[in-house]
């Protein structure tokens, strides 16, 4: 086996092992988002900061850069490429938004009407209905959501699939020099900065393919290892007191760096596993998509409960509330997979764009 064939199955390995934790990952930001934080919130943030956001957002940027690395790595042409995004994102994007819109519908026939960006359904011309399902009205400075809200990262994927000979030709030309022009326009934006997010985490893993470099090379020497795991731990501490105890006056650059190196941290760690948990991360990674599609309504429900009950509750008792609503929202979506899998193979396949 030559080096670059072997590199190649090194990263795609890694790959299939990573999808179902970064999904779990991202049903951890979100259960952290919606928790009803205590009045002194403190340590409860420094209990949760390292799993909530240090982990939690790095799960939709992993899976740009794993996105924009297989979509280069493929030797389909740029026609089959798209077609089969049709069936994997659109398809998939259409009908889950459609459900949702669907279900604010009925709502406001049995008498229990929800508004949508402030504006009921009542009031909805035909722009209306487009929009929701780009942005639900709501440009929010490129942050704006679907109707289903995770699927913005469908969404801005789907847009930067067909925009990719543009990208390609960038990344050729231009090589580190654009990955940087990218990186520094995501760091200068003092928000979420979902569509800068987008391009350079796509475009970060689409580099590595076009090029043929393995992101892995990185710990390939031992002093590169150490360094790396040196300044990691540093990064680390500082973002983690510098966001729940110092409030840092640069905590947002630190934090984002932490979440770049992420993504390479854990495709190295990943190597060390046992085989016996590989194979089942492999068989989840397969559950990854329909785990991501139908977390969030679930939730929104344990907000809805956590809210009405549990809002005087101590640190450490919501720190045990967070890890059992992760546990649950995580096991109820592995149940209705399942479940679907046995009644409805067809539609599972649909919903899930054939994975």
């Amino acid at each position: 086996m030559t080096q670059k064939v072997f590199e190649c199955k090194q990263m795609t390995t890694a790959i299939s092992m990573l999808r179902f934790p970064l999904t779990v990952m991202i049903v951890m930001f979100h259960c952290y988002c919606f928790l009803p934080l205590p009045s002194d919130s403190r340590l409860c943030m420094l209990l949760l900061y390292p799993f909530g956001l240090t982990l939690g957002e790095t799960g939709v940027p992993a899976f740009f850069f794993i996105s924009g690395y297989l979509f280069f790595f493929s030797q389909k042409t740029y026609k089959r490429k798209l077609q089969s995004r049709i069936s994997t994102l659109l398809v998939p994007y259409i009908l889950w938004n459609s459900v949702i819109l669907l279900a604010y519908l009925i709502l406001m026939l049995t008498g229990h009407p929800q508004d949508i960006a402030g504006k009921s359904l009542s009031d909805f011309h035909l722009l209306d209905y487009v929009r929701a399902y780009i942005d639900r009205g709501n440009w929010d400075n490129g942050n704006g959501q679907p109707m289903l809200c995770p699927y913005w990262y469908v969404r801005n994927l789907m847009c930067l699939c067909i925009i990719s000979p543009l990208l390609s030709l960038l990344i050729r030309r231009l090589k580190i020099v654009f990955i940087s022009i990218l990186f520094i326009w995501w760091m200068l934006i003092p928000y979420n900065g979902m569509i800068a997010s987008s391009f350079l985490f796509f475009c970060l893993g689409a580099y590595f393919s076009i090029h043929q470099s393995n992101p892995l090379s990185l710990f390939d020497k031992k002093m590169y290892r150490r360094l790396f795991f040196c300044q990691y731990g540093v990064m680390f501490l500082l973002d983690w007191t510098g966001h729940t105890l110092f409030l840092l006056p640069y905590g947002l650059y630190i934090h984002r760096v932490v979440l770049v190196e992420n993504i390479f941290l854990m495709l190295y760690l990943v190597q060390f596993l046992n085989p016996v948990y590989c194979g089942k991360l492999k068989d989840l990674g397969g559950q990854s998509f329909w785990i991501y599609t139908i977390h969030f309504p679930i939730v929104i429900g344990i907000r809805g409960v956590s809210n009405h009950y549990f809002m005087d509750y101590g640190s450490w008792w919501l720190f045990g509330l967070y890890w059992l609503s992760v546990c649950f929202v995580t096991y109820l979506c592995l149940l209705g997979y399942r479940l679907t899998k046995r009644f409805s193979p067809r539609f599972l396949r649909l919903a899930t764009g054939k994975r």
